[in-house]
């Protein structure tokens, strides 16, 4: 059975990856974990609209190239997933040495341990947060020392009012070590941005006109990366406008400075 616990956005983005073998071929994906997940619960995946479904497909896919060239580059890194949700790209990227934690609410992280909705290895956490922007989970990284950290915010600040997403940034800023590197997704409206002027920070524009800078959060160079994450970032920030009416917020790819 489904929990309330497990918000519909979260649902949605399962079922667009277990159905999109069948249902959408000409992407090429297929996730056999999300497949197993997905038989696992009372979730009727017509209830669906397909669009939608197949916009949250094109977005993990996205993100999936993104995080596959972090690998690739920091093939013993660590990642940290925030609000994972029913996730299970771990099952995708997994190189055989790469460590990940997923960070929950409380109820949704003994939600996925009661139904063992997680892949098994060892190098794979389910944890409890109370908030993205709780500062214990950021001071605990503090103690990785110089292991190369990702970030990943898919879905976990669309929603979020304007105030939480600036104390994550904000505390994230104060707390994590240079190099750490951070992929989100956002709402439009009020839209994180980087404006197109050399050495631009990320900003948070409010509608009252003022606008919040982060001076340690720079975008991700496409000269930094290599020819295949260029492509990644390419496609993730021209997939809002393919599908703008299918609810896919732009992606942003990020490094502290």
């Amino acid at each position: 059975m489904i929990s309330a616990a497990v918000s519909r956005h979260a649902v949605l983005s399962l079922v667009g990856r277990a159905e999109a073998r069948v249902r959408f071929p000409d992407l090429g994906f297929a996730d056999p974990w999300a497949e197993a997940m997905l038989a696992s619960l009372d979730v009727d995946p017509a209830g669906f609209d397909a669009r939608a479904l197949r916009t949250s497909t094109v977005r993990t896919m996205a993100v999936d190239r993104l995080v596959r060239d972090y690998v690739a580059r920091n093939p013993l890194g660590l990642v940290i997933a925030l609000d994972a949700g029913l996730c299970t790209r771990f099952s995708r990227v997994d190189n055989g040495t790469l460590r990940w934690v997923e960070l929950d609410p409380p109820h949704l992280a003994e939600f996925k341990c009661a139904h063992r909705l997680g892949h098994a290895s060892d190098r794979h956490a389910v944890a409890r947060c109370c908030s993205i922007a709780c500062t214990g989970w950021m001071d605990c990284l503090r103690g990785a020392g110089d292991v190369p950290t990702l970030l990943i915010a898919e879905g976990a600040l669309v929603r979020q009012p304007p105030e939480v997403v600036d104390a994550f940034l904000t505390r994230a800023s104060v707390r994590l070590a240079p190099g750490t590197e951070l992929i989100l997704d956002h709402e439009a409206s009020p839209p994180l941005r980087i404006p197109p002027r050399s050495c631009a920070c990320l900003e948070l524009p409010s509608l009252d006109g003022s606008v919040s800078r982060y001076p340690r959060l720079r975008p991700f160079c496409e000269g930094d990366a290599s020819t295949a994450l260029g492509r990644a970032l390419r496609d993730a920030s021209r997939m809002p406008r393919l599908y703008q009416h299918g609810g896919a917020p732009p992606v942003l790819h990020l490094r502290f400075a």
